[in-house]
């Protein structure tokens, strides 16, 4: 799911293993969304929802430095999430359109919010690098503040795009991806091992725990704001607040994922690691046997007011991610990805 490569030397294995982490969450998070909303599972849910592609967003920003080096910019990268788009949208058009008992001979791919939007989003941010590459410092600020304004007042003015090219999260998680992308290798080290790291991650983790305790009872109604929603979708009541919604949200994100990279070890761990490793895999692949779960009515077997069961859910999904990050499935998914290269390189075209 991050893409990209170190900037140089081995692999980070702390940042292996949020990834590993964060792929469990969210493998989780959509086993968890069809389920009947109790107390447990929303409060589950919007735990996960809050930090969690923010996180991976700013971890793609930070991988993304590879695709743009000695004035040369990798443009098959471009390729490869057209390619994995139009593969993702065509399996989730099967399993989609078995739910609802008719499956189109093609899906529309100018409109997403599901899944697939990811793709679409890391095609549009990598796509702006030559454009930013070789701003400074001062530039790089006023333009990080204009990402935020403009995440934050998209769904107020463009109403009409709604997901048309998911271009409400493509611009609402921007300032994520652009805060991973505008941080060095060095200011990322200082800052996890920094002395006020602990305290930013004691924070983040106390407003884990609140968002954890409350968003069934108190954050409900706010609850939008983690899919980069436009503001027709919240109640009317809140129209004169949602920038600020999404501003304080912003914040709660960041800090909730500094405090997971902070936390996270710097060893190898069994399953997570390499997991971390292997995640745009497990996030392509797992979504249609979600879809074939519902369509077998395996959530009918689970009592949703029942959290022993919905605990094995989560437990049966987490096994899935593992299960889908082994090396036999990285080896055929290396297989379709690359298939756009094989046909380039056949063709003699350098890009």
């Amino acid at each position: 799911m991050v893409v990209g490569t170190r900037l140089k030397g081995s692999r980070d294995l702390k940042l292996d293993n949020v990834k590993g982490l964060l792929i469990i969450l969210v493998v989780v998070g959509h086993f968890l969304l069809p389920m009947y909303r109790t107390r447990f599972i929303t409060d589950c849910i919007y735990a996960i929802y809050v930090f969690h592609m923010p996180c991976f967003i700013m971890l793609s920003g930070y991988y993304a430095k590879s695709i743009y080096k000695n004035g040369k910019f990798r443009f098959i990268k471009l390729i490869d999430f057209i390619w994995l788009y139009f593969v993702f949208k065509m399996l989730v058009n099967i399993t989609e359109g078995m739910l609802a008992r008719h499956i189109p001979l093609f899906p529309d791919f100018l409109h997403e919010s599901g899944a697939p939007w990811y793709l679409l989003a890391l095609l549009f941010w990598y796509s702006t690098i030559p454009l930013i590459h070789n701003i400074k410092r001062p530039v790089m600020k006023v333009l990080f503040v204009v990402f935020i304004t403009i995440g934050i007042s998209f769904g107020k003015y463009f109403v009409n795009c709604n997901d048309f090219l998911s271009m409400d999260r493509v611009l609402s998680f921007a300032p994520f991806f652009y805060l991973g992308y505008f941080c060095s290798e060095n200011l990322y080290k200082n800052a996890v091992k920094g002395k006020s790291a602990f305290l930013m991650a004691l924070i983040g983790f106390v407003l884990l725990a609140i968002v954890f305790f409350t968003s069934y009872d108190l954050l409900f109604k706010y609850h939008l704001v983690v899919y980069g929603a436009d503001y027709h979708r919240y109640d009317a009541s809140l129209n004169n607040y949602i920038w600020l919604i999404n501003i304080i949200w912003y914040v709660v994100a960041f800090l909730i994922s500094f405090a997971v990279i902070a936390a996270a070890p710097s060893a190898r761990l069994p399953f997570i690691t390499k997991m971390g490793q292997n995640t745009l895999q497990i996030y392509i692949l797992h979504r249609p046997i979600r879809d074939l779960c519902q369509y077998y009515n395996v959530y009918g077997y689970i009592n949703p007011h029942e959290k022993i069961e919905v605990t094995g859910l989560m437990v049966f999904s987490a096994l899935l991610a593992v299960l889908l990050g082994n090396n036999v499935f990285r080896k055929l998914f290396d297989m379709v990805k690359g298939l756009p290269t094989t046909f380039i390189m056949k063709m003699g075209i350098s890009v």
